[in-house]
């Protein structure tokens, strides 16, 4: 018998939850486990850290582990997978207070995760190894999104990290660097997995919450939240380096900045 599992997550101001369930879903679908999520006090940055933040949940490459980046609580919880698709909690990696672990990613052989962080505006590398039934994550590197590893301009929060052969990305929301447009960082990963940066691009637009790339790749996908444009830009196989914009369209009505409304996420069929 196959057991095929969704894993979710659920955030608000009173309670963050990370949540299991049996797929196929239908109506009358419920929870097969929810792990309460708890801080014992407020984070580094009271105002962005007040409770726990699970930004997401990601499978690594066996399969057999969930990963989820948690904004609030500067954690990355590190989760096992049963026989039953039954979660069960195996560890934590604690990051430096005010770090945001929010969006990660495997490299291509699996050996390297990158985690994009939205309150230190870094990508950090961690090894991957398989200890005692859990991940151990060892911090192998850390750098900001910006040309020779500035600090971001205030205001600036790391979005999605995204990895594609030998080559990392990051967007870089509200740093203005094209102002009034955003940015998309590129660096090259060397056999290690060591990240070298290479450059910026406007986001062609504002506030690139969300970016995918094609599976060919050689196009990107950019969602623009508050400007509400969905923005395709050309992808070089070989070098890694993104440009120029082919195009772009407008998604409804355009957000307010800081507001999280307007177009809120973009993904190719």
């Amino acid at each position: 018998m196959c057991v095929y599992d969704l894993i979710a997550y659920l955030n608000t101001s009173q309670t963050s939850t990370i949540s299991t369930f049996r797929l196929p879903l239908h109506s009358s679908s419920t929870a097969q486990q929810i792990f309460t999520l708890t801080m014992s006090g407020k984070g580094t940055i009271p105002s962005r850290q007040d409770a726990p933040h699970p930004h997401e949940t990601i499978t690594d490459p066996t399969g057999a582990f969930v990963l989820a980046p948690d904004l609030g609580a500067d954690l990355i919880r590190i989760y096992s997978i049963g026989s039953s698709g039954i979660l069960t909690a195996c560890g934590s990696y604690v990051e430096v207070g005010g770090t945001g672990p929010r969006h990660g990613t495997f490299s291509t052989n699996g050996k390297i995760f990158y985690v994009g962080n939205e309150l230190a505006n870094t990508v950090h590398a961690f090894s991957v190894a398989y200890v005692d039934g859990c991940i151990s994550l060892t911090k192998l590197q850390i750098l900001t999104t910006m040309p020779g590893n500035a600090t971001a301009p205030t205001g600036t929060k790391v979005g999605e990290v995204h990895v594609k052969d030998n080559f990392l990305y990051a967007s870089n929301r509200r740093d203005l660097s094209f102002s009034p447009n955003d940015s998309i960082a590129t660096f090259s990963l060397d056999s290690t997995g060591n990240m070298t940066f290479i450059d910026i691009i406007s986001s062609g637009g504002t506030y690139p919450r969300t970016f995918d790339i094609n599976t060919a790749g050689d196009l990107v996908v950019i969602g623009d939240q508050t400007t509400a444009n969905v923005v395709v830009v050309k992808r070089d196989p070989v070098t890694g380096k993104l440009g120029p914009q082919l195009a772009s369209l407008r998604v409804g009505s355009a957000g307010i900045p800081e507001v999280d409304d307007g177009l809120s996420a973009v993904l190719w069929d």
